[in-house]
């Protein structure tokens, strides 16, 4: 087992990587009113749930992009993706009707970057619901500027010339069906595989990020957004 198997066997069975549920995120798709074959990327996206939802219900040309083969293995079929690095794949630059990053790493100006004159931003990412402990960042591996807080991450956008539209978060009961979730599948695969090398260091992630949500105020202190943006035409 090698640290890069951790994320997408944790997630094991949860097409959403995050903690925004079905029924919200299904709420922003029906928001986007996207122009016939509207260009889409979606940076960062998994198994490719969020573009599959959206090209269910608009005639899209879209793409997603993954540095993980066996996540984007995954994808529901007719999804189409990219294997590539989503802090330097910058193809379509400024060309997309929607650029949507939700839970992953890409920075909201490479999403800035990459929309057309009055397009589409989603980004859905973690915010402050408190100020976090030093305590909790060290476990977190993070520090206090990695994020806003709910305003901060709108006032953020606005420094990009993004104005925005919508907005919804996973709320507490979200956010402990996901940790559970993703704790749980942690626990069952290492009980079913004692004798795979590097299980042990794998469970000790699983049992820090429950610690980290359970013990040391994870579960009062971070939340997670999804932000519609529409960008400046």
């Amino acid at each position: 087992m090698e640290r890069a198997d951790y994320t997408r066997i944790a997630h094991d069975g949860m097409p959403i990587m995050n903690p925004i549920p079905a029924a919200k995120l299904d709420e922003v798709v029906a928001l986007l009113d996207l122009p016939a074959r509207g260009r889409v990327v979606d940076l960062g996206c998994g198994k490719g749930d969020l573009l599959a939802r959206v090209a269910a219900r608009y005639d899209v040309d879209a793409v997603g992009i993954d540095r993980d083969p066996k996540l984007l293995a995954e994808a529901p079929p007719g999804i189409n993706v990219i294997v590539a690095d989503i802090e330097t794949w910058n193809r379509g630059r400024g060309a997309f009707d929607l650029v949507a990053s939700v839970g992953s790493p890409a920075q909201l100006s490479s999403l800035a970057s990459l929309v057309r004159p009055g397009g589409l931003v989603l980004y859905g990412d973690g915010y402050w619901r408190r100020e976090p402990s030093q305590e909790y960042l060290e476990a977190l591996g993070a520090t206090r500027d990695e994020l806003e807080d709910y305003a901060g991450t709108i006032r953020r956008a606005a420094e990009l010339a993004l104005t925005p539209l919508y907005a919804v978060t996973a709320s507490v009961d979200d956010f402990d069906r996901y940790e559970w979730s993703w704790s749980l599948n942690g626990e069952r695969f290492a009980a079913e595989h004692p004798e795979e090398p590097g299980v042990g260091e794998f469970l000790d992630w699983i049992r820090g990020g429950r610690r980290r949500y359970l013990e040391l105020g994870g579960r009062d202190t971070l939340g997670f957004g999804l932000f519609l943006f529409r960008a400046a035409g």
